[in-house]
Parts: C-alpha cells; sequence; structure tokens
C-alpha cells in the first residue's frame, strides 16, 4: 500500500490535471491533498473539514465508478488514508 505523502502526492497531480476540465473532481483531489498532508503535519483538521471533504470524495467516487473515466483519481484509497489518519489523530 501506498504511504500517506504518497497518496497526498496523487491526489495533487490529479487536482493540476482535473483542474480546467472538472471543477469539482479538481476541489475534491486538491483538498484531500491539503488535509492528508495537515494530519501529516500533526495540524488540528476539524470536523467539518473532514466530513465535509469525506462527503465529497464519496459522491465523486460513486461519479466516477459509474462513468469508469479513465485516469480517475482513486477516492477509495484517499478515503481509506484519511479515516485512518483521522483515527490515529483522535488517539
Amino acid at each position: 500500500m501506498a504511504t500517506p505523502a504518497e497518496i497526498a502526492n496523487d491526489m495533487a497531480a490529479h487536482a493540476a490535471y482535473w483542474q480546467k476540465r472538472d471543477r469539482k473532481t479538481f476541489e475534491a483531489c486538491n483538498d484531500a491533498a491539503r488535509v492528508i498532508r495537515m494530519f501529516l503535519g500533526r495540524q488540528h483538521v476539524d470536523g467539518r473539514t473532514y466530513y465535509g471533504l469525506h462527503r465529497r470524495l464519496l459522491d465523486l467516487t460513486s461519479r466516477h465508478s459509474a462513468g469508469r473515466v479513465a485516469g480517475a483519481p482513486n477516492f477509495d484509497r484517499a478515503l481509506q488514508i484519511l479515516h485512518q489518519l483521522r483515527a490515529g489523530a483522535t488517539k
């Protein structure tokens, strides 16, 4: 499995690709990279930020899996690592 930093970098790369193609996908990728890096930097991530991102990633997961978009970001992987990082941060 990829490290959290690798997943953050992957989401940032996807954000750059989707920036002028699909605003919702761009924002979700960009925010996922930012929040993962916040967790890694031991910064506080409030519940509203976390759950808002979580909801958007779930929405986009279903949208991209239904459309079978080639090169679509792996939102499931980002969701899993965010969940793990949040669980580790609350201990």
